[in-house]
């Protein structure tokens, strides 16, 4: 039963560091939604949409959080700011829980600012929270699943429009590495969508828009180039990853509410890319209008980017105010967006453990610490740092300091001292030193 425990006890480390990912992404997305009134101001909305993506793609994407880690180019970053400890899933995710479960105990909590929070876990209350979370995700995906094929299924019963039809030609502006679009014009749907490889005709998968036939022609055409435009700008893939980090991570409150902004950002900026292909003010007015009167007023929750999606109100204002921005406005908006990527990627270095999390296990292994016959302590000092290193001091009778390090490893949870004291030439310095741990 030995090796039933150990693929339980890696299947219970696996689920914390997934749970760890999860914070980590409901705090850049979170620091992302609190400097909003500035990004409206500094950024396009589709550089919001990038910049976001460092949450969604960023934690979603362990690798991909690993190599943006590297790229730590500014004093302080975001992550510095956020890691109390890294985790063994990846050595620069951030690890809030228990880096290492080893069954029913004591483990620290950790918080961004470093502090530690004794938490007691065992096997069935770890077990009952993994059920729950993996229940309600799957319950979540179902249910978008299911909303999503009834969709589908009710834009595959519209009219398929021939390539050579002049809605296409009028909307369309197409570049040779494009992929195949299919349009098709369908009765009764809410509001016209798109879906990226949405369907397969002729054997070949076609990036697919479904719109409404009730449009006027003139709608249609306005409509149709926003929707192109997802397709263009790969919104759909961005929709789509946001939307199952979402369902994985549901107990996050923060994912909600970003999700609701980034599909509002995806919005604007595909309105943004709309609003700069058109000739004139009197088409942006038509476009704005259009805006108001299809604005379903909700948002779907799900993969699908739809016209009439999130809300009308700061679309059709951003429409009302939009101006083809200047190069030295456009200049500086790419600048900003430059150091704010900066400042939230970049990692710590490996820092598996929480300063009071190994004192914590120093006192409770009790460790023996043997001291020469040669020369007696007259004072004892102790640090420790995230790295596992502990570094004892001893000051003798004469005067004399002395030096010896341990190292602890979570492998065995056991600390391994090396084999002799050193001493000193001069006086240490004692600054993070404690006196009397050991």
């Amino acid at each position: 039963m030995e090796w039933v425990q150990l693929i339980g006890r890696n299947l219970m480390n696996i689920m914390f560091g997934l749970w760890n990912v999860g914070v980590t992404a409901g705090l850049i997305l979170g620091a992302m939604l609190v400097l909003r009134p500035l990004l409206l101001k500094i950024l396009t909305a589709q550089q919001r949409a990038w910049l976001g993506m460092l949450g969604w793609y960023g934690t979603g994407l362990v690798s991909m959080f690993q190599l943006l880690g590297r790229v730590h180019l500014l004093p302080v970053t975001f992550r510095d700011l956020i890691t109390p400890r890294t985790g063994t899933i990846s050595y620069d995710i951030p690890a809030y829980l228990p880096v290492r479960y080893q069954g029913t105990g004591e483990y620290a909590v950790a918080l961004p600012g470093g502090k530690a929070v004794w938490v007691e876990f065992s096997d069935g209350v770890v077990i009952a929270l993994g059920l729950l979370w993996i229940g309600v995700a799957l319950a979540l995906y179902l249910w978008q699943k299911r909303r999503t094929d009834r969709l589908k299924a009710l834009g595959r019963q519209g009219q398929l429009l021939a390539d050579d039809d002049p809605l296409l030609f009028r909307s369309l502006s197409r570049r040779p590495e494009d992929k195949p679009v299919g349009v098709r014009l369908c009765r009764g749907l809410p509001t016209s969508f798109v879906y990226q490889d949405g369907e397969k005709i002729n054997g070949k998968k076609h990036n697919m828009i479904y719109l409404q036939a009730e449009l006027s022609p003139q709608r249609r055409v306005l409509v149709l180039r926003h929707e192109w435009n997802h397709i263009r700008l790969h919104h759909g893939w961005m929709k789509c990853w946001a939307s199952a980090m979402m369902v994985l991570w549901w107990w996050n409150p923060i994912l909600w509410a970003a999700y609701y902004f980034f599909c509002r950002d995806l919005e604007l900026a595909c309105d943004e890319k709309t609003l700069d292909d058109m000739t004139g003010p009197e088409e942006r007015k038509q476009y704005a209008q259009t805006l108001v009167e299809l604005a379903a007023g909700k948002i779907l929750w799900d993969v699908p980017l739809a016209f009439g999606e999130c809300d009308a109100i700061p679309r059709v204002k951003a429409a009302v105010a939009w101006h083809k921005p200047e190069k030295w406005v456009k200049n500086g908006k790419w600048c900003a967006f430059v150091l704010l990527f900066l400042f939230f990627v970049g990692g710590p270095e490996y820092m598996p453990y929480l300063p009071q999390e190994l004192v914590q296990y120093w006192q409770q292994e009790a460790v023996d610490v043997e001291v020469p016959d040669s020369w007696t302590p007259a004072e004892r000092w102790m640090s420790v740092d995230q790295n596992g290193f502990v570094t004892l001091l001893a000051k003798d009778t004469q005067g004399i300091w002395h030096e010896q390090m341990y190292v602890y490893r979570t492998r065995d949870r056991g600390f391994h001292g090396s084999d002799s004291w050193y001493t000193l030439s001069e006086p240490p310095d004692l600054t993070g030193f404690q006196q009397g741990l050991w």
